[in-house]
């Protein structure tokens, strides 16, 4: 952020050196744009700070979060991701390479599914379970 303020602030000595005559028309001007320069300086450090307090709060809450999942699911977790496995098969988007998982009714009535990460359709009927498709 520095380097944008110090770039503002030499055009700014830059327009007092070239002694610009502020009652003309072209002098108006470049005050003008000096001054929406300094503010877009200015609230781009303040979005800077902002964003910096947001990622380091973000931070805290996701170790925060961890360690709730370690305490409160960690005997269940095992049972619950066995359940998916056996109910879900994993299908690979031909258009991202994306992996998707299907339920296994849906794979039997050979529907289309929808990628959730390019909205690509996805034959079902054209894919092998496991990720791979099929040639």
């Amino acid at each position: 952020m520095e380097s944008i303020r110090s770039k503002v602030s030499y055009i700014s000595g830059l327009i007092d050196g070239l002694k610009i005559d502020e009652s003309t028309n072209e002098g108006k001007i470049f005050l003008k744009i000096l001054d929406v320069l300094e503010s877009m300086a200015e609230e781009m450090e303040n979005m800077s700070e902002a964003q910096k307090y947001t990622e380091d709060y973000m931070d805290a809450i996701d170790e925060n979060l961890a360690y709730l999942q370690n305490d409160l699911y960690d005997e269940d977790y095992e049972a619950y991701r066995g359940d998916i496995d056996e109910s879900f098969e994993e299908i690979r988007c031909p258009n991202c390479n994306d992996i998707v998982y299907v339920d296994k009714d849906m794979l039997g009535q050979r529907e289309n599914v929808t990628c959730p990460n390019c909205h690509t359709n996805i034959s079902i009927g054209d894919t092998d379970a496991g990720g791979d498709n099929k040639k």
